[in-house]
């Protein structure tokens, strides 16, 4: 008896892990979708190629000089500053790139996630190789 609870209880929680991991498959799957149709591929690569804005791989983790306010701050690119870069573009600017203009797109919360995700997932994907 004590085996086949055992057995149930540890159907369930994989068969969560596969929902959750198959959940984050599709926001990806989503966040690729957005950064293209919305127009982030007009202004940033995923490539090392510098366009009108910067590439975004090989960004999660690094050090960056950004202007906020008027003032030069050092920042860790991290997921909450990709997220806040999406929805407010104008809060900190990258240095070497202060005096482009990123149009603030409309987003809703959760395409603004997907994108962050697939991003996130990119530069994961750039670090592993």
């Amino acid at each position: 008896m004590m085996y086949f609870l055992l057995l149930i209880v540890s159907s369930l929680v994989l068969g969560c892990k596969d929902s959750t991991e198959k959940i984050n498959l599709e926001k990806i799957q989503k966040g690729r979708e957005l950064f293209t149709s919305v127009g982030c591929t007009t202004c940033h690569s995923l490539s090392k190629d510098k366009l009108y804005g910067p590439s975004l791989n090989f960004i999660l983790g690094t050090k960056k000089q950004v202007i906020r306010n008027g003032k030069e701050y050092a920042i860790i690119i991290d997921s909450n500053y990709i997220k806040k870069s999406i929805i407010d573009p104008d809060y900190e600017k990258s240095l070497l790139f202060k005096s482009n203009k990123m149009p603030k797109p409309s987003l809703t919360s959760i395409e603004v996630d997907c994108i962050t995700n697939y991003l996130i997932n990119m530069n994961n994907k750039s670090q592993e190789k």
